[in-house]
């Protein structure tokens, strides 16, 4: 393979196996935006998005014999482990906030007046409903449907008309 323009990705992906960074950058060419424009939409921030990216052409680089095309197209395969990797990164982003709230509340001494403790769980809460807020509703709606709602994934899943796995993810 010459030119990895006229390449197919099938092509890209055998040259990337010779450590091709060539093809790598074809690779990229093609499908980088529709990944990007993935992980961002699922994620909901630039910086965390260009991340998965990172992370997604990087396990490319290092397992190109992971992508098999008899299962289909690269750009698929792609998607894939983009979208694995920002529900991901969003449960992680999620978990964190959570570590940093827990922790927010702990440091109020336990000798605090009543005053204090009271102003310190409305802090909580109020960083859990910005967290919710930064979500897409399509996202948030199933969340305050299960948490506050007291739901099941399936009932949420049968309110909402979708698949038991997208609401569950």
């Amino acid at each position: 393979m010459d030119d990895a323009r006229e390449a197919t990705d099938a092509g890209l992906v055998v040259a990337l196996a010779r450590s091709r960074q060539d093809a790598l950058a074809e690779v990229y060419r093609r499908h980088g935006g529709a990944l990007f424009g993935m992980a961002r939409r699922v994620i909901g921030h630039e910086s965390l998005a260009e991340e998965v990216v990172q992370e997604v052409f990087l396990h490319l680089w290092r397992h190109p014999d992971r992508f098999d095309p008899g299962r289909g197209s690269l750009r698929s395969y792609l998607l894939a482990i983009g979208h694995a990797r920002s529900v991901d990164a969003v449960r992680s982003e999620v978990a964190r906030r959570r570590r940093e709230e827990k922790d927010a509340v702990q440091d109020v001494r336990e000798d605090a007046g009543a005053e204090e403790r009271v102003a310190a769980r409305l802090d909580a809460a109020r960083s859990v409903g910005d967290a919710l807020d930064s979500l897409p509703d399509e996202e948030r709606r199933p969340i305050e449907l299960a948490y506050f709602g007291g739901r099941t994934y399936r009932e949420v899943a049968a309110f909402l008309g979708e698949p038991e796995g997208t609401i569950k993810s």
